[in-house]
């Protein structure tokens, strides 16, 4: 399992995460379905600055969790400790920053303390290094931006400070002031996710919990943060590291300029500043003069600094945000000055490490993609129509920069030819156009003044048009307009058969009506051969019965005169069989009257 994936039945083909991931570690891959297509995070590619999360309109990209993990060591009493990044004040809108330690207790952790010792840890080592280095040098406390560097500039390595970030130094240090106890770090970040993993530097931290996900759990265990009372951090308090979050903070807690007029220095953010700013460190570096390189390069992937990292829940504006931890810093250096025993717990006020705790090493991690030639380039933009520099729209619309950096990348494998909206609409739009002009079934299209705006050819044969003499006209003056009235009245699908018998024609007629172009069409199937077809089977059913009625009569006066004959018949033989019988009754009573 990566750290970004995707949920496939909520991804769709809309491309907006490539469009908005500063380097392209999105790689499209074919659905089930035909024509489908899944946005999947290129896990050696990516950065994890969560753009891609951010941007999704169907929530289809999920991060990586260690609340499965974690929760239950809570629950069971588990010694946790808890390292809350320093811009947890602009996370929480309108409550008191001092309750976020009494909430994290309440739900298990045994030990709460803030990230920023280790920011203050690092910045005693950026402050020496600076003094030490003769070379430009580049910060390492945000994630990734060392991701950014190993990934896709490796050239610049030599110039990204070998310094863990505070998460990694706080990590070391509460592991060696507490032997046995696992840590947890909190906040903003998605790619600490990944930190916490790599390799040499993997022992500081046990899970990442986001502030995002810290919110979701004290919701569900029913905490509110506005009811409870402060209680401050365990050990030692942090100073100016806790500017750590906001754009300079870095400079402000290892004492170097933060003049603007001091070129020697320099504090950039957002992902596509800092891609620049390497681009001219690598261009200084091919030229063999960096003298024009800043000695100090502070680098933030986030606009603003981590207080506008992808996983703070606040709504709040960046500006609200670093106010909260500006008041934040300046409350708790005054409380301080007041009574810093209320702070100063069982550990030595400052934070120290073997400073072999605080260095770390970088790898060459750029993936090996080989860029196609030209011929196989223009082979590439062939399958979208793109056959000539005046076809290559350069749009943007499929996330890529230009037609040919797509070409590119459907030859590496990350991307699909379809993913061309331009050349797919258009693809739609000559496929519909096909059926539409292949159809044996006229279409006749007006508007609502019942102006005819359009028809296709079948029509023209139909009715012995021509398409320029038609289009313009009133639907009165050339077809029966009664069905195409009573669908543009009754805005609904109106059906029934008319006969145009000029023409020795009789249609079908099927009106739609369009609402939002506010049209009406029709589609006029000529039936007058299946008419004509009916009419002469009535004919023949009329024969028919005719004949059959014939015969019938027939047969009724073949079988009345049989029915006669044998009428005349039966009175006869009545008649003779009578006779005998009263001949043979004379003749029995003659005999009796004799032997008497």
């Amino acid at each position: 399992m990566g750290i970004i994936t995707t949920i496939d039945a909520k991804c769709k083909d809309c491309y907006k995460c490539l469009r908005t991931c500063p380097v392209k570690a999105i790689k499209m891959e074919r659905g089930e379905l035909p024509h489908q297509l899944h946005a999947r995070v290129c896990q050696e590619r990516c950065i994890y600055d969560g753009s891609c999360v951010l941007v999704c309109p169907q929530k289809a990209k999920k991060v990586a969790s260690d609340l499965g993990i974690l929760m239950p060591l809570l629950e069971n009493g588990e010694r946790v400790a808890a390292s809350v990044a320093p811009s947890f004040p602009s996370v929480f809108p309108d409550v008191n920053p001092g309750v976020i330690p009494t909430a994290l207790r309440l739900i298990g952790f045994s030990f709460v303390q803030e990230t920023a010792i280790g920011a203050e840890l690092v910045s005693r080592e950026y402050a020496s290094r600076f003094r030490e280095s003769t070379t430009p040098l580049i910060s390492s406390p945000c994630p990734v931006v060392v991701n950014l560097i190993e990934r896709h500039y490796p050239e610049v390595i030599p110039h990204l400070a070998p310094i863990v970030s505070p998460m990694i130094a706080h990590g070391r240090y509460m592991k060696q002031t507490m032997p046995g106890i696992k840590v947890a770090f909190i906040g903003p970040c998605i790619a600490k996710i990944d930190e916490r993993m790599e390799p040499g530097i993997d022992d500081a931290i046990d899970f990442v919990l986001t502030f995002e996900e810290l919110n979701e759990v004290f919701l569900e265990a029913g905490i509110d943060l506005g009811l409870l009372e402060p209680s401050g951090f365990d050990g030692v308090v942090p100073q100016t590291a806790r500017l750590f979050p906001v754009e300079g903070g870095i400079l402000r807690s290892a004492s170097l300029s933060t003049d603007m007029l001091d070129s020697h220095v320099l504090t950039v953010s957002g992902v596509e500043s800092c891609k620049e700013v390497l681009k001219q460190f690598i261009t200084g570096m091919q030229k063999g003069d960096i003298t024009h390189l800043p000695r100090f390069v502070d680098m933030l992937a986030c606009e603003g600094g981590c207080i506008n990292g992808p996983k703070n829940p606040s709504v709040d504006d960046i500006y609200t945000r670093r106010a909260r931890v500006l008041e934040y810093v300046k409350r708790s250096s005054d409380d301080r000055s007041m009574d810093k025993a209320d702070y100063v717990k069982d550990i030595s006020e400052r934070p120290e490490i073997p400073r072999t705790l605080l260095e770390r090493n970088y790898r060459d991690l750029k993936p090996q993609a080989v860029v196609p030639d030209e011929g196989i380039i223009r082979t590439i933009l062939a399958k979208t129509g793109k056959y000539s520099k005046s076809d290559e729209l350069n749009c943007g619309a499929c996330g890529y920069d230009s037609c040919r950096d797509k070409a590119i990348a459907v030859f590496q494998g990350m991307a699909d030819p379809e993913m061309c909206i331009p050349y797919m609409r258009e693809r739609a739009e000559s496929v519909a156009n096909l059926f539409v002009d292949s159809t044996p079934n006229a279409i006749v299209v007006i508007d609502e003044d019942e102006i005819v705006r359009d028809i296709n050819a079948a029509a023209e044969r139909m009715f012995k048009w021509k398409k320029e003499e038609i289009v313009g006209k009133r639907l009165s003056a050339v077809l029966e307009p009664d069905y195409f009235r009573q669908a543009l009245r009754k805005k609904t699908v109106i059906q029934g058969e008319i006969s145009y018998p000029d023409r020795e024609l009789v249609t079908y007629q099927t009106i739609f009506y369009e609402p939002s172009e506010k049209l009406a069409m029709g589609i006029i199937v000529d039936i007058t051969e299946e008419k004509n077809r009916e009419k002469q089977l009535l004919e023949i059913r009329e024969q028919t019965l005719e004949k059959a009625q014939g015969v019938i009569n027939k047969q009724m006066e073949v079988a009345q005169k049989i029915a006669s004959l044998l009428g005349e018949t039966t009175a006869e033989t009545k008649v003779l069989l009578t006779k005998l019988m009263n001949t043979f009754s004379n003749e029995e009573e003659g005999n009796g009257t004799s032997s008497r």
